[in-house]
């Protein structure tokens, strides 16, 4: 690509580091400039050239420079172009999720409109796209409606998915661990019938490691991890066993729930439980679903004090973030 698109990149980079860089101190509306800074620069540069094909190519390739969905950044475009100037929601309590389905309707003034309901009547997403879908404001009952039960998903720790080996594309496949950790193994028993698409299992308990391509296709990005620190009552800096002796460092939000916030009487018990419950945990169970905007990984934990065989824990432990709910300690957050 020229040397605008690399311009444009590194602007963009920016705005998401530093977006990364605030995480939980950042307010919901400063999430929401930043995406609309994100549209903004994308618009003007996208704006110099004629004919959609090259728009869409600038999106694929920033999608992959940046790991950010196609789809966001879409959005990010149409925000720009039906959103003139966003300090006018700026005492709305619309976040970003709001905006998402805010940003389909036809004029300026539905927006504004619904924006407002918003404000008033504090909808969640949820809430808001019912609105519109039935064309009014407030149905009876409406703000009531209850949140779907928030389930917990885990599945076999160790277990991959089979992809192809973009550094080296016409040779043999590689191993993808998850957190953006690929593995191309030079030597692998059982790993020479695997093919692109695949899952396998490494047995690693023997001298030699032994992949096993799995015909049922079980479920991925379960994974065994210990905690290194406790940010607040739903963030969490984790060390991530991959096997083979890889590691990763995310740091995870819980998914689902969202804890007040620190300096509140109850974000520091939210905190304060949440360090009480893994205090006697050697380790922990994740699952993960997919990164949030600020690069953290909407996770499920599962933990059980006492022990440090992942299987006790799947069968056994407590499902951490049911239990914040369940103590009042957290509230269901939809997006």
């Amino acid at each position: 690509m020229n040397s605008a698109y690399h311009s444009l990149r590194e602007q963009l980079e920016g705005l998401l580091a530093e977006s990364r860089l605030q995480s939980r101190q950042a307010s919901e509306w400063e999430k929401v400039e930043t995406y609309w800074q994100i549209g903004d620069a994308l618009t003007a540069h996208i704006d110099t050239q004629p004919g959609a094909k090259y728009g869409q190519e600038i999106v694929r390739n920033l999608s992959k420079d940046l790991q950010l969905g196609q789809t966001t950044l879409y959005e990010t475009l149409r925000f720009r172009r039906v959103v003139q100037d966003p300090n006018l929601y700026a005492r709305t309590k619309c976040g970003w999720s709001h905006f998402r389905a805010l940003i389909h309707l036809q004029t300026p003034e539905q927006i504004q409109h619904f924006a407002k309901q918003v404000q008033q009547h504090g909808w969640t997403t949820r809430q808001l796209k019912r609105a519109i879908e039935i064309g009014g404001d407030v149905e009876p009952g409406f703000a009531d409606i209850p949140s779907p039960p928030l389930r917990s998903r885990f599945h076999q720790p160790f277990t991959y998915r089979v992809v192809t080996d973009q550094f080296q594309v016409d040779g043999p496949p590689a191993i993808d661990f998850g957190f953006h950790q690929v593995w191309a193994p030079q030597k692998l028993a059982g790993f020479d019938t695997a093919t692109v698409g695949d899952r396998l299992t490494i047995d690693d308990d023997g001298s030699e490691p032994h992949a096993q391509v799995r015909e049922d296709r079980p479920g991925l990005w379960t994974y065994v991890a210990r905690v290194l620190r406790i940010i607040d009552g739903d963030t969490l800096d984790v060390v991530v066993d991959l096997g083979l002796g890889h590691r990763a460092y995310p740091r995870l939000r819980l998914r689902g729930i969202d804890t007040a916030e620190l300096y509140t009487t109850a974000g520091r018990t939210a905190k304060a439980f949440v360090e009480e419950a893994l205090s006697e945990s050697p380790i922990i169970i994740i699952s993960t679903w997919r990164t949030d905007t600020f690069g953290r990984y909407l996770a499920d934990v599962k933990y059980r004090p006492g022990t440090d065989d992942p299987d006790d824990i799947l069968r056994d432990g407590t499902y951490l973030n049911g239990q914040l709910l369940k103590q009042g300690l957290a509230t269901r957050y939809l997006v």
